[in-house]
């Protein structure tokens, strides 16, 4: 699809995609004329960046965990933690005890390596 149809179905501006593409968060194939193709993936890429930015993460922590993302690290915690009729054949799935302390996780998590802690969180 191309930048306007991108910009339409995410809710991104064409000139923030610019920017991603810059950066190295959102790639982009081009057509023989110059003109920026994204493939449909391209949507939820933008959603995780934008629930990452939401989380206050720089556009260099987002890349680290696009990474991760695209090197299917995710997938297996994700699977886990689905409700028991939506996984993955073979999948236990984590405990109820485990289940519920990733659901009493602070909205905003401890500081990372290299992050300083924000005002008010304990590291």
């Amino acid at each position: 699809m191309r930048i306007s149809q991108l910009a339409e179905r995410s809710g991104v501006p064409a000139t923030t995609l610019r920017f991603y593409e810059g950066a190295g968060l959102l790639p982009a194939d081009r057509t023989p004329a110059g003109y920026r193709v994204y493939g449909e993936d391209a949507v939820e890429r933008l959603a995780f960046i934008g629930a990452a930015k939401h989380l206050g993460l720089s556009l260099e922590e987002i890349g680290e965990l696009l990474g991760v993302w695209e090197a299917g690290a995710c997938r297996d915690v994700k699977a886990d933690l689905r409700p028991p009729d939506r996984r993955p054949p073979g999948r236990g799935g984590v405990s109820r005890r485990r289940a519920g302390r990733v659901h009493r996780l602070p909205a905003h998590g401890p500081a990372t390596p290299g992050r300083a802690a924000r005002p008010g969180e304990t590291v």
